[in-house]
């Protein structure tokens, strides 16, 4: 099929991670791309996302990303091919389950290949609509600053989970290590003032990080715990450990070697910036969704609005009645709670 500009109706929290989300960066490519995209953040618009919908314009397709608590009478009513980009994993992020088995979508994108085996195992999509959808970074923000002294020995930016946070305690008390929370330009900075780049996974899942991308996007010499299969990147490009062990021994290594660590952050640079950003990934999701659009676009496939108003009316009566009186009650739960727990102290 030859390109084809679209109108996508694109529903996330772009509002909420405005300036570092993933949603926010894919947005920006696919407007960089040529398409059109009408954005519907469905954390912020709860309360009104009926609303949201109705106000909405004719788009060709919907795409919904990760979609926690997204309500399936929405869903329901519309009637564009749907598309849902199930970012996280599914063995960690339980949450996506119901509208992965809701086999109301054309298409969905996982995040990993093993994502992909565990949905098609349990029955819930089919093989041939399901594609894997790796992570990436922006170019505009994830980029090398030569005028950035490297004054960084180590650097780990990210959550401190209980698993990482063994790690890098040992790692601490034998190097300079800096541990910071950081997101877009902020992280981009520290990546490039650091000698190394640490990336471990937060639990025991093999996963192949958005960290990944960025650090190496910034040029940044990267040193990952062992990524999963779905790894682009190959071993010139960044370095890999596999235990806390290994991990020390490559730090004493490359904490010293400013040329080894120079030749393999371009590589893993070159690699990053001719596959990888968010411009690039913003093409291949749109590649797969241009597919399910008719030479004649139907007004007709657009949004049952009666569907959605009969669902305005639980909505109201919900956020009226039923939010309030659960949030009383679990107030007064938590009071009787600590009110026992005084007296038989």
């Amino acid at each position: 099929m030859e390109f084809c500009l679209m109108k996508i109706l694109y529903t996330n929290v772009i509002e909420q991670n405005t300036g570092w989300g993933a949603e926010f960066f894919v947005n920006h490519g696919f407007l960089k791309n040529g398409h059109e995209t009408y954005c519907i953040d469905f954390h912020n618009q709860k309360y009104h996302l009926v609303e949201s919908f109705l106000k909405s314009p004719e788009c060709d397709v919907f795409f919904l990303q990760r979609g926690d608590k997204f309500p399936i009478p929405i869903l329901k009513a519309i009637q564009l091919p749907r598309f849902f980009w199930a970012s996280e994993l599914v063995s960690r992020c339980r949450d996506q389950d119901r509208l992965l088995k809701s086999g109301l979508f054309d298409h969905i994108f996982v995040h990993t290949r093993d994502c992909l085996e565990t949905i098609v195992g349990n029955g819930w999509v089919e093989r041939n609509k399901l594609s894997v959808l790796l992570n990436g970074f922006d170019e505009t923000v994830f980029k090398p600053d030569p005028s950035l002294k490297k004054d960084i020995d180590i650097l780990f930016v990210g959550t401190i989970t209980p698993r990482r946070k063994l790690f890098l305690e040992e790692i601490r008390k034998q190097y300079n290590l800096k541990i910071v929370s950081a997101f877009g330009k902020e992280m981009s900075e520290w990546i490039n003032r650091s000698k190394i780049v640490l990336n471990i996974h937060a639990e025991d899942y093999l996963d192949t990080e958005t960290r990944v991308f960025e650090a190496l996007g910034c040029g940044g010499f990267l040193l990952s715990e062992r990524l999963s299969v779905d790894n682009p990147f190959i071993n010139n490009e960044f370095i890999q450990f596999d235990s806390l062990e290994d991990c020390i021994e490559k730090i004493d290594i490359y904490l010293d070697d400013q040329n080894a660590r120079d030749i393999i952050a371009n590589n893993g640079y070159l690699n990053a910036i001719r596959n990888h950003t968010y411009t690039i990934r913003a093409a291949q999701i749109a590649e797969i969704l241009v597919t399910y659009i008719s030479d004649v676009r139907r007004v007709d496939r657009q949004i049952d609005k009666s569907k959605l108003k009969l669902f305005r009316q639980w909505e109201v009566f919900n956020y009226r009645l039923i939010v309030p009186v659960n949030n009383l009650l679990r107030k007064t739960y938590r009071k009787v709670k600590s009110f026992k727990k005084k007296n038989s102290n």
